[in-house]
């Protein structure tokens, strides 16, 4: 259970069907393509741990492939590579998590981002974070890391925000604010998927939040939104009315996996930082260049 200043559970929302990503994506859920050799889940996941997060609940859709086998323990393989490969024992065990703070919720129409939350309900008791792990933020100290100080000083509700090109607007939900201090966005409105002439600012609100359990309550009303959804947007927004909203301008680089050509800009950027591969990318990009 969370303390006003102790956030120790995030919601996973991976009930999507990765549709850009077909066909590979018939047979392997979006979360589990490889960023190198890890699925991009595994970095989402180690973002929140790093973060002192320890209650993990992923909203999972009936007809996809269970996420969260990748956290339990495989018996079969860990023994044989325990018997032969020391390193490789340590790759697969060294991502698992405690049965008991590993917790699979099954959404069962794909009503939006809010409606996947909301699902969550039973096991929301103070405040938590939310993590899209589409959205691979690589930084010195985890955002949502960052973002939960910023909780713990403001005892506000906290969503992730970045400047972004005004023509890629109408992609994001937007916010509208009235001061900004250091990076903190006091935000006044927010607005789903503007177009770009009625945008109030260029700061999009990317995948990270922290929130305090009345959204829940918000949700509950089942407001359709753009697109016919259920917008966690469109439930923050009303929660200004009562609570304050901060905007968090992290710091650290977003990286869109939700598409194939973000993704494969992350896979580049993973690896160029990785001294194990750099010299190879570098190589493969030089000669690629050269062709």
């Amino acid at each position: 259970m969370n303390s006003i200043n102790n956030i120790k559970t995030v919601v996973f929302p991976v009930a999507g069907l990765g549709s850009r990503f077909l066909p590979a994506t018939k047979v392997v859920a979006k979360e589990l393509l490889p960023i190198l050799n890890k699925p991009l889940i595994d970095y989402a996941v180690n973002e929140a741990k790093n973060a002192g997060i320890e209650r993990f609940i992923f909203v999972n859709s009936p007809h996809k492939p269970s996420v969260i086998n990748y956290f339990k323990k495989n018996e079969k393989l860990e023994k044989e590579l325990g018997d032969k490969n020391s390193e490789y024992f340590k790759l697969i065990s060294s991502n698992l998590i405690e049965q008991e703070n590993l917790i699979e919720v099954i959404q069962d129409k794909p009503l939006g981002l809010g409606h996947a939350i909301w699902c969550a309900k039973d096991y929301i008791s103070g405040p938590f974070a939310v993590i899209l792990p589409d959205d691979l933020v690589l930084s010195d100290v985890p955002c949502i890391g960052q973002m939960i100080e910023v909780y713990k000083k403001s005892k506000s509700n906290v969503v992730a925000i970045q400047e972004v090109d005004k023509n890629n607007i109408e992609k994001y939900g937007v916010i509208d604010y009235y001061k900004n201090e250091n990076n903190i966005y006091h935000v006044k409105g927010m607005v789903e998927k503007p177009a770009k002439e009625k945008a109030p600012s260029n700061l999009a609100i990317i995948g990270r939040y922290i929130l305090n359990p009345s959204i829940i309550e918000e949700l509950s009303n089942h407001e359709l939104g753009v697109g016919g959804e259920i917008q966690l947007t469109d439930a923050i927004k009303k929660l200004i009315n009562t609570e304050r909203v901060i905007g968090y301008k992290f710091d650290g680089n977003r990286y869109d996996c939700g598409n194939i050509m973000g993704a494969l800009e992350a896979q580049l950027s993973v690896a160029i930082k990785d001294e194990k591969y750099k010299s190879q990318v570098k190589e493969i990009i030089n000669n690629l260049c050269k062709d």
